[in-house]
């Protein structure tokens, strides 16, 4: 029998749970956890793992066989996790990663150990790579279950890969690549139900690079066929789709660097400017559906992709140059002190105008600036930052700034606010403060809390005090968070006004359990207080 834990929420009421732990041999395990909730009832949780020289995984089942808080006849709870990976051979690789939840509130309402209370969907994913001397394949079948009362997603049903394993050298300089797709797509729910799509994208590239400079300049010709089907009747255009495309890219960069006075000591200033040029053409792509694609940010590394689309049935429309650079600065010891980034697209020629809704954005953005900024800015203070901006509209896509004070592994303080111009539709602004205190000799203070800016409401809030000595450590936590509902829509604002009050009291001999360290750090990077560390170089 391992540590209990013991808690109370709004939720769930008082809480117990009681791990058994059974060595069943020296290379898989089962751990048994009975779970008392006194507002729900009693749920069993298992978690079987094993591991040999070519396979390991994970098994969870979480069970609850009547849920006392809902209405008679709601039916048993469950939820089914398995991760898998098997290393057959030094070429072949297999994967599985799949969840099952027996309803959408599930995770809102009972927690899980392998997802977390704000997820929107469950992912699931079987595949088999094979990586070989001359060519790369991937094998797979994929699908998302979407929760709560929303759209359902296209399933991938399979999709196979196939790409060069290396570049094939076509004289002294000039090398050619090339990558193919073809996936089988379903959703009862949709528009199109079915529809396979097939991709051929060959590239031929000449790179010139030396430790100053370098520079490529690629063309590849994107060619994609789309045969869909839906319950309705279709036009002979909407059943068969034909997308040629030819990309051209330039892309050039310089590698400087100088010595540098940093506040009187010695620094190395590094800066790299770098300058694209992108054509795509435009073709209208209204008539095909949204099987795998959506927007990508566009934030600094962004400014540079060669598609701002996820997936590939969507392509955007390009002739732009694309500026930007960066600059560093290290010490003697080659810590990064500082760091900023800034770059510009500028459209060379007006995107087409078009009905389609996921590239209506991109007509409207005559040029996007965006900049990032990470500052070590005293001993143990950082101060980082980026922002996305349209010129064109003058409007703030997104933003976000924190400062950071590390004095040492156990005192550590932020303070961060994010924006966003819309996330499903929804203008973000929040403000978070967190922070680490040792208060006494092995004892710990730890809070957090975040506010909803643009309505004025707290969002999450969670205090935390640990004792831990050499070889124990006990570890009460308070908070009060928002309850998500997915049966609500998400622009109704009106479902933040619900929160969830409640306390966990957690013992922990350590060297056992599933978690290596019980520190300060495995409070803050776990999830509970969402603390991020400045991303600097020698993370």
């Amino acid at each position: 029998m391992l540590i209990p834990k013991i808690g109370s929420s709004q939720r769930l009421g008082v809480e117990l749970e009681v791990p058994y732990y059974i060595n069943l041999a020296e290379n898989y395990d089962l751990t048994l956890s009975p779970r008392y909730m006194s507002k729900r009832g009693t749920q069993l949780k298992s978690q079987f793992r094993y591991l040999t020289e070519q396979h390991q995984g994970l098994m969870q089942l979480e069970y609850l066989r009547n849920d006392s808080d809902k209405p008679a006849g709601f039916g048993e709870r469950y939820l089914g996790h398995l991760s898998h990976r098997s290393d057959f051979s030094s070429n072949w690789r297999g994967y599985i990663d799949f969840t099952d939840v027996s309803d959408s509130a599930y995770l809102t309402e009972l927690g899980s150990d392998y997802n977390s209370q704000s997820d929107t969907q469950l992912y699931r994913e079987a595949s088999l790579s094979y990586f070989g001397e001359q060519v790369h394949s991937h094998l797979k079948v994929q699908g998302f279950e979407i929760l709560g009362n929303y759209d359902k997603a296209y399933q991938a049903l399979p999709q196979l890969s196939l790409a060069s394993a290396k570049p094939i050298a076509l004289g002294d300089m000039l090398q050619a690549s090339w990558y193919s797709q073809y996936a089988h797509f379903r959703n009862d729910q949709a528009f199109y139900t079915a529809t396979d799509r097939l991709h051929l994208a060959p590239t031929l590239r000449l790179p010139f690079v030396t430790p100053a400079f370098e520079m490529t300049a690629e063309t590849s010709l994107l060619y994609t066929y789309y045969q869909q089907q839906s319950l309705s009747t279709l036009t002979e255009e909407q059943s068969e789709v034909t997308r040629a495309l030819p990309k051209v890219r330039l892309h050039a960069r310089l590698n400087l660097e100088r010595e540098y006075d940093w506040f009187g000591e010695q620094a190395l200033q590094t800066f790299e400017p770098q300058v694209q040029y992108l054509y795509i053409p435009y073709r209208d792509q209204s008539k095909i559906g949204l099987y795998d694609t959506t927007r990508l940010q566009d934030d600094y590394y962004g400014l540079f992709r060669q598609n701002r689309f996820s997936g590939l049935d969507r392509i955007n429309e390009a002739n732009q140059l694309t500026v930007g650079w960066t600059t560093r600065f290290y010490d003697n010891t080659e810590n990064e002190l500082f760091r900023f980034s800034l770059g510009q697209i500028f459209f060379l020629k007006e995107p087409e105008l078009t009905d389609d809704l996921l590239t209506q954005d991109l007509t409207s953005t005559e040029s996007m600036l965006a900049s990032e900024m990470v500052w070590h800015w005293y001993r143990r203070w950082y101060v980082s930052s980026a922002l996305q901006y349209d010129i064109d509209s003058k409007r703030l896509i997104k933003s976000n700034a924190s400062v950071d004070y590390r004095g040492s592994e156990n005192t550590l303080l932020q303070l961060n606010h994010r924006y966003s111009r819309a996330v499903s539709g929804v203008e973000i602004q929040q403000l978070g403060l967190i922070g680490a205190v040792p208060i006494k000799q092995n004892w710990q203070l730890i809070a957090s809390y975040y506010r909803d800016v643009k309505n004025h409401r707290m969002i999450d809030a969670n205090v935390g005090l640990q004792y831990e000595s050499c070889c124990w450590a006990v570890r009460f936590v308070a908070r009060r968070q928002v309850r998500a509902d997915f049966d609500v829509a998400i622009d109704n604002l009106n479902q933040l006004a619900r929160l969830d009050s409640g306390f966990s009291l957690q013992f922990v001999f350590k060297g056992f359990g599933d978690k290596a360290g019980f520190g300060v750090s495995d409070m803050l990077s776990n999830g509970i207080f969402s603390y991020r560390r400045p991303y600097l170089l020698t993370n």
